[in-house]
Formats: C-alpha cells, structure tokens, sequence
C-alpha cells in the first residue's frame, strides 16, 4: 500500500510541476513583454517631457549649444543617460562621457528613425564608449515652427530593465516551490488518510486468501473506501458460512463413505491411491488405508481388477465386471471403475466401487440347490401315489389285501409329503421372521425332561441312554414351543444316528449372561468337510438312514433359523465314528 501512496504522490507533484512551469513560463514572458513595453514607454514618455522642456534658439534652431545648460539641469534629475546630438549626427551633449570623444552618430538606427519622421526611434545595442549593452529612445527636437532642429535620445542599461524580468522569475519560482511543498504535504496527508484503510482492507483480504475467515474489517474510512471495507466484512462473512457448510458436507460425506458397505477407493491420474473406505479393507482382506499415496496394484493383488482399472483409463469410460478374488480368501466382487474429472482440466481420475456378492451367489445357488432339492424331494411321494393310484384303478382294488396294503403305503407317503410340505412353510417363514413369538419363562431342565418323553420309546428299542446333566439351575425368558421345536429336533437326531445302546446327554450351563446348551451323542458323527453345510436345507450326511428315518433334510435349517430368531447362536463340533456335540446358546432374558 506504501508503493501506491508514493505512486499517487509522485503522479501529483509531476502533474503540478508540469502546470506550474508551463504557467510560469507564460507568466514569465506576459509579464517580461508587459514589463519591457512599460518601461519603452515610460523612457519615450520621459524623452518627449525633457525635449517639451528643452527651450529652442529662435533666432538660429540648428544650434543647439543653448540647451546644453538647460540639459546639464535636466540630467541631474534623470537617472537615464541623456544625449542632444544635431541633425548632422554630431553629440552636442553626452550626460555619461565627454562629447569629443564620442563619433558621429548619424548611422545610429534610433537616430535614422527620427530624422525618417518616425515620433521615436528605438533600438539597443552594446555602447561603445559606456561598453555595456544599452536600450534607446530617440525623440526629435523641434523648433518653434515644428521643424526639426536635432535629436534628444535616452539610453538606459538593459540589465535594469531585465532586472525587474528576474525579480519576477524568481518570484514566480519562490511561488511555484512554496505551493508545490504545501501541496506535497497536503497530499501525503490526504493519500495516508486514503491508504491506511485500504492497507487494513489489503490485511483483512490476505488473511480471507490465508483461509482466516473470521477476521473483519473493523477500521475508519468514509466514501467507496467505507463500503469497500463493508463488501470485504460481507465477503468474509459469506465465505465462513461457505466452509462451515463444506465442512459439515465433507463430514457427512465422510461418515457416510466411511459406513458404507461398498469399498470406495479414489485413485488419481497417476494410479496413485488417494482416499479408501474401511469397508475397501475388508473387501481385500488389509489395512489399504497404509497403502495410501502408493500404487493402486498394491492393494488389489488381483490381475481382473487390475485390468478393469486399465480398461477404464485407457477408454475413458465407466466399466463394470464381476471379479474374482483368491487371496485372501475366495471371495466374488461386483467391480464398477467410475472415471471422473480431476481439479485440472485433463485430469483423469477413478472411483472403484467393489460390492461383495459371495454371500449373494452363495445364496442363490442354496436357492437353486433348494428347489432342486425340494423338487426332488417331492417327486418321490407324488411319483408314489400316482403309481399306486394308477395300479388300484387297473383292477388292484378288488383285491382287499393289496388294496390295504396300497393304501398303507400312500397314508405313508401323504403323510410324509404333507411333513415336508409344512417343514419347508415353516422355514420360508422363519427365514423371514414372520412367526410370532410367545415370549415366557421356561426352566429350562424341564423342557429337556419334556422333549426326552418325546423320543423315549425310540431310545428304549434301541436301549439308549438319555442323561441330563444340569451344571447350573436355569430360567430363561424364551418361546416354549419353539424352545422344545429345537431341543425336539437335536434330540431326535442323536438318537437317530447313534447305534444301539448309545448315550445322548444334554448339559445344561450358564456363560457370562447366556444359556448354553449342549447336546452330545458318541454316534456316527460328521465328516470335517461336511461339517460347514450340516444346517443347508435338504443336506444329508447319511442320506439313506435319513429318509429311511422319515427325515425331510430341513430340520437343522429349521434349528438354526429357530436360534437365530431367538437372538442365540449353535455351533457343532464332531468327530467321524466318535459322535457329535450341538451347541446352542441362548440369552437368558431377550433383547
């Protein structure tokens, strides 16, 4: 701000000097001129007063002797040199030398303009005998009759006459200096007063371009300076409320990129990481957030997504492709590379979006696997009670033993087919938690007793031991009916794929807040590689002794989804010939 209020000065004195020598040069010279011509005219004047005074020879006109005296009288008055010279050019009289020793002046060119009958003759000139430059004024003497008996001159010095020039020069100089310094500092007052709020107003600009949006503009200013600084506080005011709201945006976004279920990764022109969410970590199985600023290729490790990202650099254009992953584990990926513009023109960006779908394939093939299943599964007692039905119509039914023994079997595979059928509702319904649950408290000792009775007479043919073993005394807040649905079905099956003469035992235990129990048997038990699949709908491990057993293959998947609708958890462990363990856990009062 120093820079334009010197800047503001500098222009001013050159303008006022410009004025002030251009004025003062006109001045100088009207006043030189009008200071010449009075004085010419103030020494013809005077020179036409001494020769009105001078009194003429009547008798002889041409001498001029007699008005030496009278001259001599004249000059002592007159400060300017006074000359009589005839008109034969001849000095009569000389007030600065001695007339012998001055030549004749007819040549004089003041002297030629009289006796041309000019009223006065002028001119100037460098004095031979005073030896300095001179101006002078001759007027003609006349006699009685006007007629001309000599001439009368007057000289004065011109360094008298420019005397008074450079008075006035020097004048106008002192003048000019003295207005130009009182100007100067008038100015500089002024152009402080102007440059000291818009230096506060160039403070408060910088610190708004430094990001400091609260400061304000608090300083003394009038005219467009005042709502200059009134614009800069509105400006200031204006960006803060702007950044407070990115802000906010930014920690929405943020929040909402960081919670989201997709992984997000930002990657620049150069296949520079910028930005990762932690659902992207999950989905590649590390931390990329520490990969942050490397290449792209070091938190993938996949050549299809590698491709893909390329694909889109390369064209530009949005790209869309499941891929799958083999490391960390195998997982399948929905990958979409969304090309976006970057802060320069030309810059080229990606956004990878990765949605992991294994679950989503893994369901759809249960779902496929079900159907099959299920298809399969009901074709068997349909396909039966069309056979038999077709064979009783062909004539089978007059024979009441066949008949009898037909119908035993399609009571049989009716009844089996309506099992199934109310099996696979029960589990379309909990898997969409739609059954209601009479929540109450149960001890939960005496629904093991209760769902004992239940297979008991199973267990006595084949003389197996049903024991209970009741660590901690339990009450717990649960459906009974669903509770015994559970115990039923683990129950059953350890006593139906456990030899004769076998032992199933039911522990009962508390964990922290949770029921546990613990349903063992030391029957065939279930291959390792199986074990993952033992709740899948319609899976058997043992697929003749099940259906043999009047099994639908949809019992554990009720069990599970019966837990989990309970807010419990089960898990199995098991040895192949040494027996299996259920393990179901429960809260003791419910969310």
């Amino acid at each position: 701000m120093r820079k334009l209020q010197f800047r503001i000065l500098a222009i001013f004195i050159a303008i006022f000097t410009i004025f002030s020598l251009s004025i003062g040069l006109f001045s100088i010279n009207l006043l030189q001129d009008y200071a010449g011509n009075s004085q010419e005219e103030e020494l013809i004047k005077q020179a036409k007063t001494i020769a009105s005074l001078l009194p003429m020879n009547a008798d002889n006109p041409t001498n001029l002797e007699a008005v030496t005296n009278e001259a001599t009288a004249l000059e002592m008055q007159s400060d300017e040199r006074l000359t009589i010279i005839d008109l034969s050019g001849v000095v009569v009289f000389d007030s600065a030398t001695n007339r012998e020793d001055l030549e004749n002046h007819s040549n004089r060119e003041e002297f030629q303009a009289v006796l041309a009958g000019n009223e006065v003759g002028v001119s100037a000139r460098n004095s031979e005998s005073t030896n300095e430059t001179l101006y002078y004024v001759a007027v003609p003497l006349l006699g009685e009759q006007n007629e001309l008996t000599g001439v009368l001159r007057l000289s004065r010095p011109v360094a008298e006459i420019n005397q008074i020039s450079e008075q006035i020069k020097h004048s106008l100089l002192l003048f000019s200096l003295l207005a130009l310094i009182l100007t100067t500092l008038i100015t500089l007052i002024i152009t402080k007063r102007i440059a000291r709020p818009i230096n506060d107003i160039m403070i408060v600009a910088k610190s708004l371009s430094d990001k400091q949006y609260e400061v304000r503009y608090n300083g003394n200013a009038y005219g467009e300076v005042a709502d200059l600084g009134q614009t800069i506080n509105e400006l200031a005011t204006s960006l803060e409320e702007q950044t407070q709201e990115i802000e906010q945006n930014d920690k929405r976004l943020f929040e909402l990129i960081n919670h989201l279920v997709i992984g997000v990764m930002l990657i620049d022109e150069h296949r520079t990481i910028k930005m990762v969410n932690p659902a992207m970590s999950v989905i590649l199985g590390e931390d990329v957030t520490k990969l942050v600023g490397n290449s792209y290729v070091e938190a993938t490790k996949s050549y299809g997504l590698s491709h893909l990202i390329e694909v889109a650099y390369q064209q530009n254009k949005k790209q869309n492709d499941e891929i799958y992953f083999y490391y960390p584990k195998d997982k399948i990926v929905d990958a979409n590379i969304v090309p976006i513009d970057g802060k320069e023109p030309g810059e080229q960006n990606l956004i990878v979006l990765l949605y992991d779908i294994t679950e989503i394939r893994r369901l759809e093939k249960v779902r496929t696997d079900f159907v099959t299943n299920a298809s399969h599964e009901l074709k068997t007692p349909v396909t039966a009670l069309k056979g038999f039905s077709e064979t009783l119509l062909d004539g089978a039914m007059e024979d009441k033993e066949v008949l009898k023994q037909f119908l035993e079997i399609m009571l049989a595979e009716s009844s089996r087919l309506d099992f199934l059928v109310n099996d696979i509702l029960e589990l379309s319904k909990l898997e969409q938690k739609q059954v209601p649950m009479n929540m109450q408290e149960v001890n939960l000792s005496e629904a093991v007793l209760a769902t004992f009775q239940l297979v008991k007479q199973t267990a006595d043919e084949k003389e197996m031991e049903l024991n209970l073993l009741e660590e901690d005394t339990l009450f717990i807040t649960v459906d009974n009916s669903r509770l015994k649905q559970i115990l039923a079905n683990l129950i059953n099956n350890a006593v139906v794929y456990t030899q004769e003469s076998g032992k199933v035992t039911v522990t009962i235990r508390k964990e922290n807040d949770q029921a546990v129990i613990l349903v063992s048997d030391n029957g065939i038990g279930i291959p390792e590689d199986e074990q993952d699949r033992i709740f899948e709908r319609f899976y058997r491990v043992d697929k003749a002794r099940s259906r043999n057993s009047g099994g639908t293959g949809l019992g554990l998947s009720i069990v599970k989804y019966l837990v989990e609708n309970l807010n419990g958890s089960i898990t199995i462990k098991s040895k192949l010939g040494l027996g299996t363990t259920f393990i179901v856990r429960l809260p003791i009062q419910p969310r």
